[in-house]
């Protein structure tokens, strides 16, 4: 038979060798033999292309030789400019691949010598034998439309087949020469099923009622009670808080604080309420543009706000919002396509059809967002919505009645005093100054100049001191107070100083911080010499830096000498801001003034140029925080000066620096009428007059009615409760896109400065079109993600949810079904899975349920030899997977086996035990997170997930066991085995604190006998009883570990030294001590901390 065998090789080797006149060598010739029956182009050969050639001759256009490219069919086949083609069908001897790989000349062979890359005998026989076989190209698998295979059938009847799943899985056994297992036993099945499905481990009472209970359906009962409980919610939660990259801080540079717990809030309800999978994805990307987008709806997109965020100085803006934007791209490709678009950032992907158009086209739809690059240190940063709980929700309604009332009645006053005042119209000049004049808060006229011998004065503001030896100080009475001498110039009225240096700003120190509740105005004479594309001039503003939120108020010219004005609580959201319509001209004198009524709106903002009300724009309408300056602790500064010429920001080089001439700054303690800013400019020495018509008076006279006054003040003063009220009220960062669109550009090399040319807001080009019915924005987006068209979404969830189950996905790179990434083990399953989770509507715990009711999942772990030996890591599944749990269920196992678990879903983040100092030596800017301030109470013992991860200093028994710092996406956490995982779970304080508590449930639990207790623990860690020589060698220990304390008591209380929970003293402390090291161990064995 042999002989046989060898002569039809050889034959079949020669008869190639004749028809392509082609030498193969011996040692190809060998593997050649040795190949399966059909060489398939996605399996076989692709993969050698992709790893061998595509640097050279795939997609990058950039790196591309030859003008050849092997990743398009029409191209691979097609004629070359030698006359020659790269693959020639069914012919050797015509496929110039063949010739160069098959090539000793360094000049010839392919790869290049230079490339190092090489292949091997079976590659080149791999390549060799498609080709004979007529080189049948084939669309990669992940881009091919999602099919519903045909469910293998067998013969005979096999009772291990479950479900679907388990025909997909047995069909590619019995390929393989390999079979199912075994189901696995009781007590690792029902330990597995609740780790898997809820991340914690089954109680003793459910453990016992589940071996005793003899119904076939006790295992799906089980299955379906988990997938309704909260705890379940938690788990799938856990998992995607690593795809979010979820933290509670913002990492990069100052890494401060982040409140985003109640978007982890709203993903535990929407997993509990079994939200449809594509409802749950398209919320969270573009609730916000719903139409009547709801609360909830706008909580969701907080997913994309959880991209980090950087605090440094001097970071330019625009680079960084930029970061912001592609980070959102790369999640989406990650998370939702299985594909690695980060490549195609810089250049064209080296080996997926991703071009650099589709990465900027893909990242238009998150280009929108009115967001900033650089924030400040700690805190949120717009887009932001309040989040009031029901108490607060309450008190801010019944204001926002009052408010309403009152609003009313002003209305109708100012009806009633509009015809009165048609019959009542006259008003002395004399008696608008007088009440003018009682209005002002500071008149700086620049005329009384007094040295100030000493040096003035310096202020500290938590990292810097800042000298204000080069301001000019204007004090309660007037008075200039200065070290330098100013540089003055002829004024309209005396006095004008020349600014321009940035350190020779004017400071009104009797000026109020004003609250936005707070109506008032100012005035002031400018003659500006800039107008600098990129470069604003601020006129006069309290407006603090990044680190205050951007806080306060400021009247400014913009790099184009447009007027605006703005109150800020922070930016980019939170404020008013309008603008005027027209620039003035520069190097003109030009008297500018605003009024503000202190309601809160931006229609009480007005702008007056040279005594008459201009029309303006409004930017944003949208206070609703306080405007008053706070340091970056949080803690409300008693003062900071009105400050002239120079921005109170920290703005860099030329930036926000008014270079020019100033005059008579006035500020007043209410709105002004437009009568009255009229008669104020009047009265300088101009050339034209204004005519104030009874227009102008009328209006005047109703605002200043003492009815009118009165309404305003009530109105300014509930606004004030409410705004109280709003104070202490959480905010979340959400997504909200801009009235106005942004450009989208192509940037060359990704750098934010090259713009190459502008593109479209678009899906990848390889993949289905949008249909032409949606919107280009998020909404469509999330619409074609989910279309039955799109070949990734379903396959992409269906794998990841399958890796969550099984511990490895059907195919092994989750986050990159391209070219690279590993191919399905089983291609038809994973199209099966996907086209069931389409047609039951997403249901996501449907398909967990489908999954985890196979015998595929629930056949034991134990491995056998001879299975072994074909398939060693398991990959066709003739077992179950065993492997270490993550480090959340690791920590909760110890806190559930102790008792000490407190399972309150939702809330604020966590911080248990962690060693000292760490936040403190990453931390150089953060003050909320300088310090750990560790948990008290039942916030010591919460799930694991629910702990506070800050990303550079992330919790690190957890990082220790592979969690990630939630820096980027996250699909698949890495497995690591070092000798610092096993010191955690000896003596981190958790761990010792729970083997404390554990030997007092082993005694109150299981009194009876040293034997029962121990076995009691040992059921507790691993949901089983010991063997008799388990028993036996821990009971050895327990007895050797009394001796021990007996003899040294002092030992004994170092061991309840451990962990905030005090000690039951009615036990007896050397048992305690001596089970405690007993149990110690218990969370030690493997079976706590690996998945069977």
């Amino acid at each position: 038979m042999r002989i046989i065998s060898k002569f039809f090789f050889y034959l079949s080797i020669s008869l190639l060798t004749i028809s392509c006149s082609i030498n193969i060598p011996s040692e190809v010739e060998i593997e050649y033999s040795s190949l399966t029956e059909t060489i398939d182009y996605n399996y076989d050969v692709k993969p050698i292309l992709s790893d061998r050639c595509y640097q050279c001759h795939g997609p990058d256009e950039k790196t591309r030789k030859a003008g050849l490219r092997l990743d398009i069919e029409e191209i691979a086949f097609s004629k070359l400019q030698s006359g020659n083609q790269a693959f020639s069908s069914g012919s050797t001897y015509g496929s110039e691949v063949a010739h160069r790989i098959l090539s000793s000349d360094p000049d010839e062979i392919m790869p290049t010598p230079e490339s190092n890359l090489s292949l091997s005998n079976k590659e080149k026989a791999i390549i060799l034998k498609w080709i004979e076989q007529g080189a049948i190209w084939k669309e990669h698998w992940s881009f091919i439309p999602v099919k519903d295979p045909e469910l293998p059938i067998f013969k005979k009847d096999n009772k291990k087949i479950k479900n679907a799943i388990d025909n997909f899985v047995y069909d590619k056994l019995i390929r393989k020469d390999l079979s199912f297992s075994e189901i696995a036993t009781k007590e690792k099945l029902i330990r597995r099923v609740y780790f898997d499905l809820t991340g914690l481990p089954p109680s003793i009472k459910e453990i016992n009622t589940f071996i005793a209970d003899n119904d076939p359906d006790a295992y799906s009962k089980i299955v379906d009670k988990l997938l309704n409980s909260d705890e379940n919610a938690e788990r799938l939660t856990m998992d995607w808080l690593d795809l979010s990259r979820y933290a509670d801080s913002h990492g990069l540079h100052a890494d401060g604080l982040r409140i985003m717990w109640p978007w982890r809030d709203w993903v535990i309800k929407a997993f509990k309420n079994n939200m449809s999978y594509d409802e749950f994805v398209s919320v969270q990307l573009s609730g916000d543009l719903r139409e009547n987008a709801t609360k909830e709806d706008r909580i969701a997109t907080a997913f994309s706000r959880n991209s980090p965020m950087t605090a440094e100085g001097g970071v330019i803006d625009e680079e960084w919002r930029l970061n912001y934007v592609f980070d959102r791209t790369e999640t989406v490709g990650t998370a939702f396509l299985g594909l690695t678009m980060m490549c195609a950032k810089c250049h064209d992907h080296k080996f997926d059809p991703i071009s650099q158009k589709d990465y900027y086209q893909l990242s238009g739809f998150f280009n929108q967002i009115r967001e900033l690059g650089m924030t400040g240190d700690d805190g949120d940063f717009g887009p932001l919505m309040l989040l009031p709980d029901v108490s607060q929700e309450k008190k801010i309604s019944d204001l926002d009645e009052r408010i309403a009332l009152k609003k009313t009645q002003l209305k109708l006053t100012k009806e009633e005093l509009d015809e009165f005042y048609n019959y009542s119209n006259s008003l002395s000049n004399s008696k608008v100054t007088k009440s003018i004049k009682k209005s002002i808060i500071q008149k700086a006229s620049l005329e009384n100049i007094k040295p100030f011998k000493k040096k003035l004065a310096s202020f500290t503001i938590v990292q810097g001191t800042f000298d204000r030896s080069s301001n000019f100080i204007i004090d309660d009475d007037n008075e200039i107070l200065c070290n330098v001498a100013p540089k003055i110039e002829k004024g309209i009225d005396g006095n004008a100083f020349k600014l321009g240096t940035g350190t020779d700003a004017i400071l009104l120190e009797a000026v109020p911080n004003f609250e936005w509740t707070d109506s008032f105005s100012a005035s002031i004479w400018i003659n500006t010499e800039k107008r600098k594309k990129g470069f604003g001039q601020t006129i006069m503003g309290t407006t603090g830096g990044k680190n205050n939120f951007w806080r306060g108020w400021d009247l400014y010219l913009d790099d184009q000498n447009f007027i605006n004005f703005r109150l800020v609580s922070a930016l980019p959201g939170n404020l008013i801001h309008v603008k005027s319509k027209d620039s003035i001209l520069k190097n003109n004198w030009t008297h500018l003034s605003f009024s503000y009524d202190g309601l809160g709106k931006a229609n009480g903002a007005n702008l007056f140029v040279n005594g008459s009300k201009i029309k303006n724009q409004v930017l944003i309408d949208n206070l609703y925080k306080t405007i008053k300056p706070v340091s970056s602790s949080g803690i409300k500064l008693e003062k900071r000066e009105l400050k002239i010429g120079v921005s109170n920001d920290g703005s860099s080089g030329d930036n926000k620096i008014f270079k020019g001439l100033v005059d008579d700054i006035v500020v007043y303690n209410r709105a002004l009428t437009d009568y009255e800013i009229g008669h104020i400019y009047n009265q300088y020495n101009v050339k034209e007059k204004l005519n104030l018509n009874d227009v102008q008076l009328k209006n005047h006279l109703i605002n200043r009615d003492n009815k009118i006054t009165k309404l305003n003040s009530q109105i300014q003063s509930l606004k004030q409760k409410k705004l109280n009220e709003v104070s202490d009220v959480i905010e979340l960062m959400i997504m909200e896109d801009m009235d106005t669109k942004r450009k989208n550009f192509l940037y060359d090399r990704g750098l934010y400065t090259m713009p190459s040319y502008e593109v479209s807001t678009d899906v990848p080009s390889k993949l289905p079109r949008m249909s032409e019915d949606l919107p280009k924005n998020r909404i469509g987006l999330s619409k074609w993600l989910f279309d039955k068209k799109n070949p990734l979404t379903s396959r992409v969830a269906v794998n990841r949810y399958w890796q969550m189950i099984f511990g490895r996905g059907i195919v092994n790179t989750p986050g990159d079904f391209g070219v690279q990434g590993s191919l399905p083990s089983h291609p038809e399953l994973l199209d099966f899975l996907a086209n069931y989770l389409i047609e039951n509507n997403w249901d996501i715990k449907n398909l967990i349920r489908l999954m985890v009711n196979s015998h595929t999942y629930m056949q034991s772990s134990i491995p056998n030899k001879k299975y072994t030996e074909i398939d060693p890591d398991n990959i066709f599944l003739s077992r179950s997977n065993s492997y270490r749990l993550p480090a959340e269920m690791i920590r909760d196992n110890a806190l559930s086996a102790s008792g000490l678990i407190v399972k309150n879903v939702g809330g604020e983040s966590v911080k248990p035990y962690q060693p000292k100092g760490l936040w403190r030596e990453k931390s150089n800017f953060s003050i909320k997170l300088m310090n750990y301030k560790e948990s008290s109470g039942d916030s010591l013992y919460r799930r694991s997930m629910y702990t506070f991860i800050r990303r550079t200093s992330p919790p690190p028994s957890m990082s220790v066991f592979d969690a990630p710092n939630r820096e980027v996406c996250t699909i698949k956490r890495e497995i690591t085995n070092t000798p610092l995982q096993a010191l955690v779970l000896l003596n981190d304080p958790q761990f010792f604190e729970a083997s404390r508590i554990l030997a007092e449930r082993m005694q109150k639990e299981a009194p009876d006998s040293i034997d029962e207790s121990i076995s009691y623990g040992f059921k507790l860690c691993t949901s089983r009883n010991p063997k008799e020589k388990e028993l036996t060698i821990l009971k050895e220990l327990y007895f050797q570990q009394l001796d021990k304390f007996k003899k040294n008591p002092k030992l004994a209380y170092e061991i309840f030294k451990s962990g905030e929970k005090p000690r039951d003293r009615s036990l007896n402390r050397y048992k305690t001590a001596a089970l405690s090291m007993v149990a110690n161990t218990l969370l030690n064995h493997d079976e706590a901390y690996m998945k069977r």
